[in-house]
């Protein structure tokens, strides 16, 4: 983590706190989505935690917050890897939001999550939660709905 400027002091740190930091710096966010290109060559369990970097990263950007990237922006600084990675992710979350139209799950309005103020309450519930063209959120229950129906999950 120090190769890319983030904090390390205090131990391990939690892939949603590293993606909510990567989001507010394109330098920062070029050095992890250059980590996650050589995670996704690798074996073992490289690809699913650059998938789960990618996963965070794309639904912290996704709300729309002032100071923090878009997702626009992200996109001139993938690789090919990070690419499909990417495009992983978001058929992943397509499907789910699929599911839940085709099964009267309600997705709610996304403005209350740009109105939380709490940094640590940030950290869990951006990276956790994907806002759509239209301010709907996808949550995490959501996901977890789809999950426990469909048995599918991303990786």
């Amino acid at each position: 983590m120090a190769a890319v400027r983030l904090p390390t002091a205090g131990g391990e740190i939690q892939m949603w706190a590293i993606a909510m930091e990567a989001a507010r710096d394109a330098k920062r966010a070029a050095a992890c989505l250059g980590i996650v290109e050589d995670l996704l060559a690798e074996q073992g369990d490289g690809p699913h935690t650059a998938l789960k970097f990618l996963e965070a990263l794309q639904n912290t950007t996704s709300h729309g917050v002032l100071d923090l990237l878009t997702t626009e922006d992200l996109l001139a600084l993938r690789g090919p890897r990070t690419t499909a990675g990417w495009e992983q992710v978001e058929h992943f979350w397509q499907a789910v939001v699929t599911w839940c139209d085709q099964n009267a799950v309600d997705l709610h309005a996304s403005i209350p999550l740009r109105t939380v103020e709490n940094r640590r309450l940030r950290s869990i519930v951006w990276p956790s939660s994907l806002t759509l063209p239209g301010e709907r959120v996808v949550t995490i229950a959501d996901v977890l709905q789809y999950e426990l129906a469909t048995g599918a999950s991303m990786a």
